[in-house]
């Protein structure tokens, strides 16, 4: 059988299993677009773009998340239909990777986003409106020297003992935990730099919801500039005199700030310039009760004025709820297992990053359709049992009938919708874990240098004796 016909094959295998949850919102058709506003053209070969795509995605859900087990998989789908088995050389399928561009598989995951985060019903959203949460974390990648040059190790770890580190600033969608745009950059450009380059993209009406770094003077007018409100917490270093401005309630009132002196680091001067002289807020406190009879004060800073319509628990409900981000971070980073991006380039690096948050808006699509079609909470069901479920089941999709696959698909969606959330207030954590099983020193000196000390060590005992 020609190339033409086992990539149709693979093409259809792939649409059926994993691309079947993002058959309304990610079509083969959109994807075809995407290449060709893209410039990418490709010759008939297995791995063209498409295939290597869905491969790509199946792989990053994989526990191993080996290039061996991708090609592994396109090996049994081809052997289902009878077909010849290909090489199983991972060279030809890690060539394909390299031959996707970054900005194909950027718009793929943004645009993945941007349709869950419309898609909610009025019951899914805070006060009617949309929520876009913001938040930062890092992460490391393989310890060679062009991902050094790019994003070099922090200077507190030895060279050569340590790991390149990026840092990333993700946006995600209250309503269905969805990122519908993300940013990665060196640890030398800060959260608020990043956060720049993303709210631009936020469309009319949103809310941008954050923590105290982002609520700066200049963000928050540039925001709503773009008719984006915004909530964010107030940082430390401003104080708040709740006996100034307009009064709406005891520790609820309408300030004026003031545009400061100073260009932030990071912003351009012209569009400093452009700033406002003066902006009316509002500014809130509110306690959040902690275990043994403590109490910690918090204030939000918003562009949200009207107290009718935003009541102090509508605020207050709203930045509860901004853990959700920590909470989809974690997903990304643990359980999806993003901490640390084995790639050797910082271009392997960047798209195997968006491929992780393409894989990772497919869960949030399933979990969005079983809480469509059950009437449940998406961000109430469980982000690892989705995977486990979607793994399981991606196998019997591949191979069933058309009739079999509408049945197994209806119960992938029912059996997610039942994996709900346990209810477990007050819980506490401590971010810290056991001493690793098999108590290794810490890696002082280049892995090289010590190799070598333990190759010359071994010769001169054998010597000796």
């Amino acid at each position: 059988m020609t190339i033409g016909n086992r990539v149709a094959i693979l093409r259809e295998k792939f649409a059926q299993s994993i691309g079947l949850p993002f058959a309304s919102i990610l079509c083969e058709s959109e994807i075809e677009q995407a290449l060709e506003d893209e410039g990418i053209t490709y010759r008939k070969r297995l791995f063209c773009p498409i295939v290597t795509l869905w491969a790509w995605t199946s792989q990053v859900l994989d526990k191993d998340k080996s290039c061996k087990n991708a090609l592994s998989r396109v090996i049994s789908y081809l052997v289902a239909e009878g077909q010849t088995p290909p090489s199983t050389d991972t060279s030809g399928y890690c060539k394909a990777r390299k031959r996707i561009k970054e900005g194909f598989l950027l718009f793929l995951m943004r645009l993945t986003g941007k349709h869950l985060h419309e898609q909610p019903e009025p019951e899914l959203l805070w006060c009617g409106r949309r929520v876009a949460v913001f938040d930062g974390s890092s992460l490391t990648m393989a310890d060679t020297k062009k991902n050094q040059q790019k994003y070099p190790q922090p200077q507190s770890q030895a060279k050569g003992c340590g790991f390149p580190a990026g840092r990333i600033v993700c946006g995600f969608s209250l309503s269905t935990g969805a990122v519908f745009d993300a940013v990665m950059s060196s640890m030398k450009t800060g959260e608020i730099n990043l956060f720049r380059r993303l709210y631009p993209n936020l469309e009319a009406g949103d809310v941008a919801l954050g923590d105290r770094i982002f609520g700066t003077y200049a963000d928050i007018c540039l925001l709503h500039a773009g008719d984006v409100d915004s909530a964010f917490r107030m940082h430390g270093a401003r104080k708040t005199d709740f006996r100034k401005g307009k009064r709406l309630a005891r520790w609820d009132h309408i300030v004026e700030w003031v545009k400061p002196k100073q260009c932030p680091d990071g912003l351009k001067r012209k569009l400093f310039d452009q700033l406002p002289e003066r902006i009316l807020l509002r500014e809130t406190r509110f306690h959040i009760p902690k275990k043994g009879f403590r109490t910690e004060d918090v204030t939000l800073v918003t562009t949200l004025l009207d107290p009718k319509l935003y009541t102090r628990i509508d605020l207050a409900q709203l930045y509860r709820l901004r853990w959700q981000a920590e909470i989809d971070l974690k997903h990304l980073k643990t359980t999806m297992q993003m901490e640390h991006l084995p790639s050797k380039t910082p271009s392997m690096v960047r798209k195997d990053f968006y491929v992780h948050l393409l894989a990772y808006n497919l869960i949030r699509t399933v979990q969005f359709s079983a809480s469509r079609q059950h009437t449940v909470d998406p961000l109430v069901l469980s982000f690892q049992a989705t995977i486990q479920h979607l793994t399981s089941f991606t196998c019997l999709l591949a191979h069933a009938t058309d009739e079999q696959r509408r049945y197994e698909y209806e119960q992938l969606i029912f059996l997610v919708s039942t994996e709900k959330l346990p209810f477990r207030p007050n819980r506490v954590e401590p971010r810290a874990v056991k001493r690793r099983p098999k108590a290794y020193p810490r890696l002082t000196k280049p892995r090289k240098q010590v190799r070598r000390k333990l190759m010359n060590d071994r010769y001169f005992v054998r010597a000796a004796a």
